[in-house]
């Protein structure tokens, strides 16, 4: 895979900065909420057609990040404009409160992926209780909800190397709606479970 670097464009108001995606494609970010970034520093990776652009902050734009694009996923598909990263230009000088909101939002190393692209629902149906959610303890070969793809409705079935086959759900990483890529993480899991 190819590999280039592409500094962003920045959309300000008035205490922030709003990194803007530069194209349609994939987004591996490598920074975290609370982290502290400047002018030069990678953000992360967008894959456009299998050309991997490495995001750089514009000059004149140093800060915290205040938010992140698809949260503790690891890659989001993104269209032209969307705001990838905001940086709190007013949350500087807090680096003691924001380096222990960075800490929290670390994503969980045991979790469930998505095993295709889709979108994702967390329910039956809008009527209806979640399949599963933070707190409880799920099992091989339980439905812990449904993939959308090409109009069709596939189960999600809590299945995988790796995973024991019980484990206590930490949070369930998308909402009812959002769009997966294969890989991404579905339920962050507690170290818990046989």
């Amino acid at each position: 895979m190819k590999d280039d670097q592409h500094v962003l464009r920045a959309k300000a108001t008035e205490d922030s900065s709003a990194l803007l995606a530069p194209s349609v494609g994939i987004f591996t970010p490598s920074v975290s909420q609370g982290e502290l970034v400047s002018a030069g520093q990678a953000v992360g990776t967008l894959d456009v057609l299998g050309v991997r652009h490495t995001l750089v902050v514009p000059a004149g734009t140093a800060g915290r990040v205040s938010h992140r694009i698809g949260g503790a996923r690891t890659r989001v598909p993104v269209q032209y404009g969307d705001s990838l990263v905001t940086v709190s230009t007013a949350s500087v000088s807090d680096s003691t409160t924001s380096h222990a909101a960075g800490v929290a939002t670390t994503v969980s190393s045991l979790s469930f992926t998505a095993p295709m692209s889709g979108r994702f629902y967390g329910r039956p149906s809008p009527h209806e209780p979640a399949f599963v959610a933070a707190g409880d303890t799920v099992t091989h070969g339980q439905t812990v909800g449904l993939l959308e793809v090409m109009k069709t409705f596939n189960r999600l079935v809590y299945q995988g190397d790796g995973l024991p086959t019980e484990a206590t759900i930490e949070r369930v990483v998308p909402e009812d709606g959002d769009d997966v890529v294969r890989g991404d993480p579905i339920l962050l899991l507690g170290s818990e479970g046989s």
